[in-house]
């Protein structure tokens, strides 16, 4: 049995690896894609990470403010 992860720790390791897939699709963009399907594809897959990682900062922020009852 694999031992529980801290929230805050699994928040983290979620947060750095979008950053780090978001990093190498620009990677992707910045170097050129020859198909525009594929560039279509691969900006959308950025715009829904960058959706992703603003909404895990949100919770982050209201968890913070909101008290454990």
């Amino acid at each position: 049995m694999l031992p529980l992860m801290e929230d805050t720790t699994a928040i983290y390791l979620i947060l750095k690896r979008v950053r780090e897939r978001k990093e190498q699709l620009k990677n992707i963009i910045a170097a050129g894609i020859h198909s525009f399907d594929e560039y279509n594809k691969t900006v959308g897959e950025y715009k829904g990470y960058n959706i992703m990682e603003q909404e895990i900062q949100d919770l982050q922020k209201d968890d913070n403010r909101d008290p454990k009852t």
